[in-house]
């Protein structure tokens, strides 16, 4: 973690060497200092150029279960690929974080909450965990490590494969208007549509589940929408979000319409998300303490909407 307006490395305090496992307990190898991690220190210091409250960092094992995890959890991740770095960045010493960040930062046009990178000739491959503070970011990790040991049978994270996620990329040129088409590769869980909107799970959802509302007609800006279709739009939102308090019964919710790249928006298509939110949080503190994201199976969330899907289907008035 560095100091605030750190400018080099001996501004930056970190656990010498690796943190290892004794008697079943992490271990560092000797307390930390300031200066004692060059290639952290200089990972902090580059973040920091992007945002200057981002003083802390920890580098994790890569593993692509982890990477699914973080992006199921809501975090923005980001990554670079070793084996398309610049000949002149592979020949000046402590030039790769730099580069590295730089390519993380401007591929999702935001400070990353995660980067990576799978490695590379001769290069470990690595997952840094990027935050305000070091407590926080060690929090981060004792959750990701939790999720991580229990991925499997526990139903913990009960989505699919990171296989499907990149279906929500560049394969098709919006994903949405591909349900709508009726793309047969398009791994979706459509719960209504009509003329005008269609109401879908979010596979990859912030808390235990998520819906998307989504006009059919393809525009980018709410401004695009005439009165009607504004209406049209957020009546289906009211019972969307009728239906969510029947099935789930949230103690609260988030409805979230998320324009421009500023709010890692990856998807131009309009959509608005509506989320259910519970007193006990499905964060990095309530994972931690619960060891749960999701309670239920997304195939069973959808068969409990489908018995209520009566509630989208009825004709609403303003």
């Amino acid at each position: 973690m560095a100091k605030k307006g750190a400018h080099n490395l001996e501004d930056v305090a970190g656990i010498p060497g690796r943190i290892t496992v004794l008697n079943g307990l992490p271990k560092a190898s000797a307390e930390p200092d300031y200066g004692a991690s060059s290639h952290m220190a200089r990972m902090v210091l580059d973040i920091m150029k992007y945002d200057p409250e981002r003083r802390s960092a920890l580098n994790m094992k890569y593993h692509p279960i982890l990477v699914d995890i973080c992006r199921r959890l809501g975090l923005r991740v980001s990554y670079y690929n070793r084996n398309q770095e610049p000949i002149k960045v592979q020949n000046m010493e402590g030039s790769t974080i730099p580069w590295g960040v730089k390519v993380a930062v401007e591929k999702i046009g935001a400070v990353p909450d995660v980067i990576y990178h799978t490695g590379g000739l001769g290069k470990e491959s690595m997952l840094v965990l990027l935050g305000t503070a070091a407590i926080d970011v060690a929090k981060m990790a004792v959750c990701l490590a939790k999720l991580f040991k229990n991925h499997e049978g526990n139903k913990v994270l009960s989505s699919p494969s990171r296989g499907s996620y990149k279906f929500y990329g560049s394969d098709v040129e919006c994903v949405f208007c591909a349900i709508k088409d009726g793309n047969h590769l398009m791994k979706k869980k459509l719960l209504y549509q009509d003329k005008n909107t269609m109401v879908l799970m979010n596979l990859f959802p912030y808390n235990r589940v998520h819906l998307v509302v989504v006009p059919k007609q393809h525009i980018k800006d709410l401004n695009e929408l005439g009165a009607e279709e504004i209406k049209i739009l957020f009546l289906m939102v009211q019972k969307t979000v009728q239906l969510l308090k029947k099935v789930i019964k949230p103690e609260g919710m988030n409805i979230e319409l998320n324009l421009g790249k500023a709010v890692c928006s990856n998807i131009e298509h309009l959509h608005v998300h509506v989320v259910p939110q519970f007193m006990i949080k499905s964060s990095f503190m309530g994972t931690t303490d619960h060891n749960r994201v999701i309670e239920d199976s997304l195939d069973d969330i959808y068969t409990r909407f489908m018995d209520q899907i009566k509630i989208l289907e009825e004709e609403n008035a303003l």
